[in-house]
């Protein structure tokens, strides 16, 4: 079973993608800070990660470098899932290895087609 981490400050939207992402066959780990995705990705290996910017304790973007600059980490794919629509920051986390981004609001098919895309289902 593949493994995913959500990671949102809002209990919502952490529980809307945990149902879309089981439906899909995931085993998901929810996280609430940064901190907690670093160590579940430490812990799980997952093949996924999808997470809002903004997140307590690191930012999504720092979750992201922590990530990619330590090569002893299986590399998960990795979307953003926020309400931020600055392209500023959106090419930002693109080119620093994000594997896509997904503007809220969002739903089941919108989730479905990313994932096909980065060939996860």
């Amino acid at each position: 079973m593949k493994k995913c981490i959500v990671a949102d400050s809002s209990d919502l939207i952490r529980l809307l993608l945990v149902k879309i992402l089981t439906n899909f066959g995931f085993e998901v780990f929810d996280a609430d800070d940064g901190e907690e995705v670093i160590e579940l990705t430490r812990q799980h290996s997952p093949s996924l990660i999808i997470m809002d910017w903004n997140l307590p304790i690191f930012e999504g973007i720092d979750v992201l470098y922590k990530i990619r600059s330590n090569k002893n980490l299986v590399q998960p794919k990795i979307i953003f899932c926020s309400n931020i629509t600055d392209s500023l920051k959106i090419n930002l986390a693109i080119q620093n290895g994000a594997d896509d981004y997904i503007m809220r609001p969002f739903d089941e098919e919108i989730i479905s087609k990313k994932l096909a895309i980065l060939d996860l289902i």
